[in-house]
């Protein structure tokens, strides 16, 4: 019987026609123009996300340069973004931008880009400043965070009336802010707000900023110039994207009264303490009978460091056990001290002397509650 071989030539054909009719279409997928641009975009992406910036910046290039006539304005905001902000390469930043506004005269990002050209140009002569200030916000790590404060100490130092210059101590105040140095940040701070004028920000960040000052003044107990911050920004006419202003205005006058309690508190216990100058205590000075004190120190610890513990374990609330070694180191000091002014008793009185030692306790206690609520006693002697 004759085999016929039509059949599997004819199949044969068709599969190769079919693997042509498949290829082509791939290599015409391949050279699709925007298959092409969003392979650059992912693969910039990818990079980016290594901070690998300097190929990521070479990949949109390379798309650019295939593609000359692509109508993606965000290409260029990405790499505008990387010579900008990464690479600290201002000329060719500068030159995206003003690519940028030539070929997208209506683009949504022609506004900021104006912004930019203007603010490169103008501070052109200052570009090795910003750049050196820009590297070191960028490479700043928590463990040298302080010497890093420094080093724009540094740079500023030498560029104090420089364009730049605000920038940097909006910057060091925020910085010193974080690390708890309230009167380093104030005086940054102060010299940011001088040049509000100068640099032209919205009103709007001109808010946070005297929000930011108000914080700042409370730190270092300067009550009234944080109120007239917060005035400030009422007539920026910012009350909505700031908070409510009178609550905070209410709450840096309720800080201030009791700043002015911890003072007069104080001032008061240490006036007790030299009142035992004058009487001499030192020869009415006998240590067994500071033996009998040992008792009451005790039952005092047990006495207050049982609210404590039930407040923190049983009651819900929960209260830090500074507190209690606060308010009981002060209590000892005044047992001790009311024990040693007991001789006074016989200048001014029985009365006198108790109303004496009970304010005295009582001034203690205020002043505990002060420092474990309000402020750390860091804060207190960093005037």
């Amino acid at each position: 019987m004759k085999k016929n071989h039509s059949a599997p030539l004819f199949v044969s054909i068709a599969i190769a026609f079919l693997l042509l009719f498949v290829s082509s279409n791939s290599c015409m997928a391949q050279d699709d123009p925007r298959d092409l641009e969003q392979d650059y975009i992912k693969r910039a992406s990818d990079l980016l996300v290594d901070k690998n910036y300097e190929q990521a910046a070479r990949v949109l290039e390379e798309l650019l340069a295939k593609q000359p006539d692509l109508n993606n304005e965000t290409i260029y905001k990405q790499l505008t973004y990387i010579y900008d902000d990464y690479l600290f390469n201002f000329e060719e930043a500068l030159s995206l931008y003003e690519k940028y506004l030539v070929r997208f005269p209506k683009g949504k990002f022609v506004d900021s880009f104006r912004e930019r050209v203007a603010y490169l140009k103008d501070r052109r002569s200052e570009w090795q400043a910003l750049r050196d200030f820009r590297k070191i916000m960028l490479e700043v790590d928590k463990d040298r965070i302080l010497e890093s404060l420094k080093e724009v100490e540094v740079i500023l130092t030498t560029n104090e009336n420089a364009l730049i210059a605000p920038e940097m101590h909006r910057y060091l105040a925020n910085s010193y802010f974080e690390t708890k140095q309230y009167q380093k940040a104030r005086k940054h701070m102060e010299e940011y707000v001088k040049s509000f004028d100068k640099t032209g920000i919205s009103n709007a960040d001109k808010a946070l900023t005297l929000d930011l000052y108000s914080d700042i003044l409370i730190r270092v107990h300067r009550f009234d110039m944080a109120l007239k911050a917060q005035d400030q920004i009422k007539r920026l006419g910012n009350q909505e994207e700031n908070g409510p202003i009178e609550t905070k205005k209410i709450s840096i006058k309720e800080q201030r009264t009791m700043w002015n309690g911890f003072r007069l508190s104080f001032f008061y216990f240490i006036a007790v303490m030299i009142l035992l100058i004058p009487i001499k205590f030192w020869r009415h000075f006998a240590w067994h009978e500071f033996k009998q004190l040992v008792k009451p120190i005790l039952l005092l610890a047990l006495l207050l460091l049982g609210p404590v513990l039930f407040l923190n374990r049983i009651g819900g609330q929960e209260i830090k056990l500074t507190f209690f070694l606060y308010l009981w180191g002060l209590s000892v000091l005044s047992l001790v001290i009311i024990k040693l002014l007991a001789p006074l008793s016989l200048r001014v009185g029985r009365t006198a002397y108790i109303s004496i030692s009970l304010i005295h306790m009582a001034a203690a206690s205020f002043m505990t509650y002060y420092l474990t609520v309000y402020t750390p006693m860091l804060i207190f002697f960093q005037r």
